[in-house]
């Protein structure tokens, strides 16, 4: 009997833990674990060397920021016959994301199109540089997510908070 007792104890424990709100006084950490309750827009960094990524998984390295694992890209395709042309990676390397927090970048300043509208291709035909400064902090508005609608679908809700995400050095 007492065991049965202490386990539906720590079922009930569990499952309020689990029901956990989070506040502004959580952690960035345990903000994301509740994704089914809270949703939020994560900033994102433009890698000098690589894709986009989430501010989340960078970290400050000097005058740069840095990913804080490797990003791993695919630099030899082997592509297979039949039908749909597929391809598969046979070699990939893994490499860290930098991304200078100041300095010039090229951006297109003007457009025209190649062709029709409607077949043709957009083309960039004027491109200016401009300078840059990443930011090191993000205020991050979290949001409680709602289901309604007969999709079930999940939808923003209210505001609950708003959340400094600050970029720290790394170790």
């Amino acid at each position: 009997m007492k065991k049965l007792f202490i386990l539906a104890a720590s079922i009930i424990m569990t499952a309020s833990a689990s029901a956990h709100m989070p506040t502004a006084n959580d952690s960035w950490d345990t903000i994301r674990r509740h994704f089914s309750r809270v949703t939020f827009q994560e900033p994102s960094v433009k890698l000098d060397n690589g894709p986009m990524t989430s501010a989340f998984f960078v970290c400050k390295d000097g005058d740069v920021l840095k990913t804080k694992k490797a990003i791993s890209k695919c630099v030899e395709w082997d592509f297979r016959g039949g039908r749909d042309g597929s391809r598969v990676c046979t070699r990939e390397v893994e490499y860290y994301g930098v991304a200078a927090i100041e300095g010039t970048r090229e951006r297109c300043s003007k457009w025209e199109w190649r062709g029709s509208r409607r077949e043709g291709d957009r083309v960039c035909v004027a491109y200016e540089t401009y300078n840059y400064t990443l930011p090191l902090s993000h205020e991050i508005d979290v949001h409680k997510v709602t289901r309604n609608g007969r999709d079930r679908d999940d939808r923003v809700g209210r505001k609950l908070f708003t959340k400094t995400l600050s970029i720290e050095d790394c170790e």
